[in-house]
């Protein structure tokens, strides 16, 4: 049985600096997408208090996470599973859901494949093409790939393409295949001006359709692993009964009752990100040798085009102390692409000097 085992994320320049022969420094790093603004400010104010919630045991099932999502999205605690990040929850739903042939769509993230394989699956990948901006398949390909497994795996927005699928179109398939499962993982669906009306969290949950959810990425909160899935009772019931306990910590989970008062926050990150992801993607489109692809998230993916080799680009923006996400290592992008985690204002300029300013 073939593991994938690429487990190179975003947030490691060091790593790349060893690599490239580079002195090690601080640099501004575009190769995370989380929130340009950082976590909410009222974990700081609070973080004394929160400070608190170490010495005792946390709640056995986070409920502060569950209240999050009862209140933000009008999801019932029997509809709903905290997990310790999404991650943990793309484990454990093959592991306990036992598919035997699963569908996904490449590039994608790579953990679907890893979970699937480790849970006795077979894993089928169906390339998307950046002929066509990496667009989902049609309906009749879908129903053709679905004919042949047991699940689809389906990011959305899918990471690190940035395309969305619809809704509609999901809910027709999971409808036309009720024995099979369909998995929509949406950890950067708040990042969306119109997320309640694109989003699966505010749909009644289907019978074959599980919904991840992450709140890392939206609140900045990458260290805390806060997450959960959504779905029918019936199988948030069995994935509960196979879940270890206590796998959220009792910060994390009282932090998730915070986040639930940031509407502010949330406006103001939406307003920042379409603005700067409209304006970073045309003034990419502009340059030389860089080709983007349109974003819908906080991220942008584009290929390296000016030379034959991505490390050309990746040492000058180290040299000059920014990083950037090589995606060389995702199937389907080994051709030189690269993701950009959209920052503020004020440092995305910074990065797009420097993609300027290449030597070649």
């Amino acid at each position: 049985m073939k593991i994938s085992n690429q487990h190179k994320h975003g947030g490691s320049p060091q790593l790349d600096m060893r690599r490239l022969g580079l002195p090690e420094k601080p640099v501004l790093d575009f190769s995370v997408n989380l929130n340009p603004l950082g976590p909410p400010p009222v974990i700081k104010e609070k973080w004394l208090e929160l400070f608190q919630a170490i010495e005792p045991y946390p709640s056995v099932l986070g409920d502060g996470v569950g209240r999050y999502y009862q209140q933000v999205c009008g999801i019932s605690s029997n509809h709903f599973l905290v997990g310790n990040g999404s991650t943990e929850l793309i484990y454990l739903t093959p592991r306990v859901l036992g598919f035997k042939r699963a569908a996904i769509f490449t590039p994608s993230f790579h953990d679907y494949e890893r979970a699937s394989r480790l849970a006795g699956s077979e894993v089928s990948e169906f390339p998307l093409s950046p002929e066509n901006g990496f667009q989902p398949p049609p309906e009749d390909r879908l129903i053709e790939i679905l004919e042949s497994v047991d699940a689809l795996w389906v990011a959305h927005p899918n990471n690190p393409t940035g395309n969305l699928i619809s809704k509609e179109l999901i809910f027709s398939l999971a409808q036309r295949f009720p024995e099979k499962w369909f998995i929509i993982d949406e950890a950067f669906v708040q990042f969306l001006d119109d997320w309640r009306e694109k989003s699966f969290l505010t749909e009644t949950p289907r019978p074959n359709i599980l919904v991840l959810h992450s709140l890392t990425k939206f609140y900045a909160v990458a260290g805390l692993r806060l997450g959960g899935v959504i779905g029918h009772e019936d199988v948030i019931s069995r994935l509960r009964q196979a879940k270890e306990p206590w796998t959220v910590n009792g910060i994390a989970n009282q932090v998730a009752s915070l986040l639930v008062d940031c509407a502010d926050y949330e406006i103001e990150t939406r307003l920042m990100v379409k603005k700067e992801s409209h304006r970073v993607f045309h003034a990419l489109k502009q340059m030389n040798g860089i080709l983007p692809f349109p974003p819908s998230a906080n991220f942008i993916l584009c290929q390296w085009q000016r030379t034959d080799n991505l490390d050309h680009l990746l040492a000058h923006l180290l040299e000059n102390g920014m990083y950037i996400r090589d995606c060389r290592n995702f199937p389907g992008l080994e051709e030189n692409f690269f993701r950009v985690g959209l920052r503020t204002p004020e440092e995305n300029d910074q990065l797009l000097r420097g993609l300027v300013n290449v030597r070649h």
